[in-house]
């Protein structure tokens, strides 16, 4: 029980840092009578990839050992782990591409309002919003929502729902406009869930830590060339 209370206490207070990491310059800049809206899009678009880098650095300090171990392992096993993660996240892009293309069929909605916003990140500070959503997302979001997350359950099967569909509705809660868009909370659920099925399976969060970077990558990069 102390183990689990410790865990859920971990959890919470790393959620809210990531909740909250934009009020590491947000403050500093109020206090100096800086008007953040008033800087360019680089400008803002690198504070908080700055911000991010140090909730990166916390949570590596964090779990120091945990990922020493785990680093170990991952190259020991590294082509079993790439047929696994690669098996997962085949049936992960393939749920979540189905029902993209249900919802953009029978919905008023036709793309996620997040999807539209990263868009727009690209378009205005692409090598910035690169480095951000195709490295420091994926390794944030995995310790997060795969290790942090399922370091609270015990039955596994559950944490792999839970993770799902925790990381859906973070990818459309603070975009949503309309009840339709919750709707996309299923396809990001399904690509958090096989990510959370590869760390079930083999108890490596590098597993699913790489194939989010390869999959946030491919996308990002041919939103960008295109």
């Amino acid at each position: 029980m102390k183990d689990k209370i410790k865990s859920i206490g971990l959890f919470i207070l790393l959620f809210l840092l990531f909740l909250f990491s934009d009020l590491i310059y947000i403050l500093p800049m109020d206090l100096l009578n800086i008007d953040y809206n008033s800087l360019s899009y680089n400008i803002q678009t690198l504070c908080s990839l700055i911000s991010s880098l140090i909730l990166g650095i916390i949570i590596i300090l964090t779990y120091k050992k945990y990922l020493k171990e785990k680093l170990i392992d991952y190259k020991k096993n590294f082509n079993e782990y790439m047929e696994i993660g690669m098996k997962f996240w085949f049936l992960g892009l393939i749920g979540m591409s189905v029902t993209n293309i249900l919802i953009g069929t029978f919905s008023p909605v036709q793309e996620a309002n997040n999807e539209v916003l990263v868009q727009e990140m690209l378009k205005q500070a692409p090598f910035l919003s690169f480095l951000s959503a195709a490295f420091v997302a994926p390794f944030l979001e995995e310790m997060l929502f795969r290790k942090s997350l399922g370091d609270i359950f015990k039955n596994k099967k559950l944490m792999v729902i839970m993770s799902g569909l925790i990381f859906g509705l973070l990818h459309v809660i603070f975009s949503l406009q309309t009840p339709w868009d919750l709707l996309y909370t299923i396809p990001y659920g399904l690509l958090g869930a096989s990510f959370a099925y590869m760390l079930y399976k083999k108890d490596n969060v590098f597993i699913p830590i790489t194939f989010h970077v390869v999959h946030n990558g491919l996308l990002t990069l041919i939103s960008i060339l295109l």
